[in-house]
This record gives C-alpha cells, structure tokens and sequence, in this order.
C-alpha cells in the first residue's frame, strides 16, 4: 500500500487500529490509575507499558541505563525515527485519603496514550510498506521534573528526527510556549547540637535555614515579577528544646528562560552563604534537577493542530454530564479545538529539555471536565471515567497518524529539522545535573 496524502484516508485507517487496541488500553490505564506510583518506584506501572509494547512487536530496553523504571520501545528500522513521551508517574495526597498516591495529573492516560498512539503508528507504516522507526520512551518521575533531565544526560532523545508528546486536561490546545524554566535546588545546613538549657554552645542549622527564607523574601522585591520562588523545610530539628545540628530546605527558582533561572539561582545561593555566615554553620548547595524553557516548532505545531481538527473534539455524552453532577461539579466540557496563541505556562515540565534536542511539540487533550484542578484527588477521580479513556484514545490517533506523516513525508519533516537547527544555532546542550549525579529515589 502506498502511503496516502488523503488525510480522510488517514484518519480512517489510524482510528481502525486504534479501536482495536481500545479494551486492552482501557483495561491497561485503569490498571496504573490503581497502582498509583511515586515517580522512580513506577516499577509495576512501567512493566506492564513495557511488556504491552513488547507484545506488539516493540523492541524492549528495560530498564534503561541507570534508570531502573525508564525504557525505550523500539519498532521498525532505517529514517527517519520518530519518537513519542509517556509518563506514568503519580502524586502525593491525590488518591482516596489524604496520605494515599493518586493520578491527580492524568499520566495512566498519557503514558497508555502515547504507547497506543506508537502502536497505531507503527501499524500505519506497515500497512504502507515504508521504512522507519517509531520510538517510545518511558519517562518516569515528570512529577519531579526529573526524568527526562538524567535520560537526557545519559543520551535519549537524539536519535529520533522529531518527537511528539501530548497531556491529558481540561481543554484542547497545542502547546507550542511550553513552560517556565527551572531548578530544583537543596540546600542543607550543618551546625553543632546542644540542650536547650545550653543553647549557646549550639550552632543551629535550622537558624540558618530560616535567615535563608528571609533573606529569599527580600530577595524577591529585586528579581523579575515573572520569577517564583517556592521553598519548604523537609527537616528543622527533632524537638524544641534541642538546637538542631542539621536542617534542610529544599526550593524551586522558576522563570521564562535558562538565563533568568541562572541569575535568580545564583543570588539565592549567595542569600544561602549568607545564611551560614550569619548562624555560623556550614551549607551545602545542590541542583537536584533543572529544565529549560520550550523550543517552539511551529512546523510540528501546525501539524498536530490540523490533524486535532481532522479528529474533532470529543463527543460530550449524558453519562458524562452525569458523573461530573454527581461528583458535586458543574457538568461542563471543553467543546472547542485548539485556537489563537497560548501563553507560556507558569508551571514547568522536564519535557521542554528534549525540545532542545529534537524537534518537539506537544498537544493536551480534554479528559476531564472544565474547571477540574490539576494535581487534585478531584482530578485523579475522573480518570478512569469514560470521557477520560475517549480523550485518551483520541490523543492515540492525533499522536499516530502525526507519527506515520512525518516518515511519509520527507519534506515536511525536513522543514521541521530546518526550524529546529535554526533555533539551536550556536547552542551547546548543558545537562543541568553532574555526569555522576543519581537521580533522587525521593523528594529529598
């Protein structure tokens, strides 16, 4: 079979091979939705990704490098290689009860989502004969905006001609700006304990810790009105009437660029060494992870967001509207395709790193009603519904048909390689964590 430019035809065929997968790719999300895994303990959610990919044909690396739940699934052979992003990390308080994990961001959605659209990709090449390589890389621990940073370290992302990746939400857009840069940072301080009833031999990191939270807040009068700067303390003593001799805080400096990020992390490290000068303790200073901001494609843009159209949005049912009544929300869904340029987003995503080393855009999805709040058991309650599994499988076949198109058509993965070595002129790929760095196994 040749391949078709008739996108109708397209359509047609990517959304076949879709429905087919679409009980085991149901059955599948709900499945990780219940395993609910901290980012770098996906270790069941991971494997049954891995071995669903490996059953239909996909070269399996598990794990991969280091990292004992991320992999890479492999089909085809030759140029170009196309890759997809999947995600199956889950998030602290957002399951039943307050302590419990839950998926408050949708990625048993997205990383079914994606692997189903690979499927469907793969599917698409060898009905049409073509050479090629679809790649799927599980990334885990996006929650922490780590994963995808130590991959990219550690070489993923740049065998692949351009790589697509898509985010389950409240609304149906292409994200072409991307998100706020940042650095993860944590700084602990080391003083000597005492008693209470001796307080002057001690020397308090905690003391310390604090100066530094002052010394950020003044801080933040002198930096750009875009930058944040969020911090908690994850240890600060024992008891009160005992000076602590260890304490720590760990903070996220966000802003538009790397360079914004760099000037604002510089100073709050100074704000740090100030800190320990003032408490007469000593601190130490580390980068646990760091993202970029978006490199835009508009060619890979307007290519996911014409073939969302030839989709369509999804089909809001009663049933739908009857779920969201009887959870206490207004029964209200995106019914519109992505339109008019997006802003970038305050929050910030490990993913906007690979945009840096291939060309990359990335496109949401509506799966849960208007109004959902995100990183919420109110989110997390909705994706194992049937609107969810639609606008899952609906990312499938954007993903899939977007896949097959850019190995059919040369020249139009060709502008797509030309906007993005334009936009990396002169850039040299820094990894933002050490060559021998681990990956934190938790929140620090």
């Amino acid at each position: 079979m040749k391949p078709s430019r008739d996108k109708s035809a397209n359509r047609r065929r990517v959304a076949t091979l879709v429905a087919a997968e679409r009980m085991e790719a149901i059955r599948l999300s709900d499945a990780i939705a219940d395993l609910a895994e901290p980012g770098f303990k996906e270790d069941e959610s991971s494997r049954l990704l891995s071995q669903y990919l490996s059953a239909r044909g996909f070269a399996v690396e598990f794990p991969w490098k280091p990292m004992p739940t991320a992999f890479k699934a492999t089909w085809g052979r030759g140029k170009p290689s196309i890759g997809l992003l999947a995600e199956y990390d889950a998030l602290p308080n957002c399951g039943p009860r307050e302590s419990d994990y839950g998926h408050g961001c949708g990625h048993n959605l997205l990383g079914v989502g994606a692997a189903v659209g690979a499927v469907a990709a793969a599917g698409m090449l060898r009905q049409a004969g073509l050479d090629g390589q679809i790649v799927l890389w599980g990334c885990p621990a996006e929650e922490l905006v780590a994963g995808k940073v130590y991959m990219a370290r550690d070489g993923a992302f740049r065998c692949n001609d351009a790589i697509l990746g898509w985010h389950p939400g409240g609304a149906n857009a292409v994200g072409r700006s991307g998100h706020a840069a940042i650095d993860s940072m944590l700084f602990e301080f080391f003083g000597r304990t005492a008693h209470g009833s001796h307080a002057h031999n001690g020397r308090s990191a905690l003391d310390g810790v604090i100066l530094l939270d002052v010394a950020a807040n003044y801080l933040r009068e002198h930096i750009p009105e875009n930058v944040r700067i969020h911090m908690c303390i994850r240890h600060g003593g024992d008891a009160p009437n005992v000076v602590p001799a260890y304490a720590k805080a760990w903070y996220y400096v966000r802003g538009k660029d790397r360079q914004q990020v760099d000037d604002v992390r510089r100073r709050l490290v100074k704000c740090a060494r100030g800190a320990a000068l003032a408490t007469e303790t000593k601190v130490q200073a580390k980068r646990l992870t760091g993202c970029y901001h978006r490199l835009r494609n508009e060619i890979l843009g307007d290519l996911v967001e014409a073939n969302f159209k030839l989709f369509g949005p999804l089909t809001v049912t009663a049933e739908d509207r009857k779920r969201v009544r009887q959870a206490g929300k207004k029964p209200e869904f995106a019914a519109g395709l992505p339109a008019g340029p997006e802003s970038q987003s305050r929050g910030s995503s490990d993913e906007d790193n690979v945009s840096w080393l291939a060309p990359f855009t990335r496109f949401s999805v509506a799966c849960v009603s208007k109004g959902t709040a995100a990183h919420h058991r109110d989110y997390a309650a909705q994706v194992k519904w049937p609107f969810a599994h639609r606008g899952m499988l609906r990312a499938a076949e954007i993903l899939g048909v977007t896949a097959f198109e850019l190995c059919a058509d040369a020249a139009l993965l060709a502008r797509a390689r030309d906007e993005f070595r334009k936009g990396t002129r002169g850039f040299v790929y820094d990894p933002l964590v050490t060559p021998k760095q681990k990956p934190p196994a938790e929140c620090p």
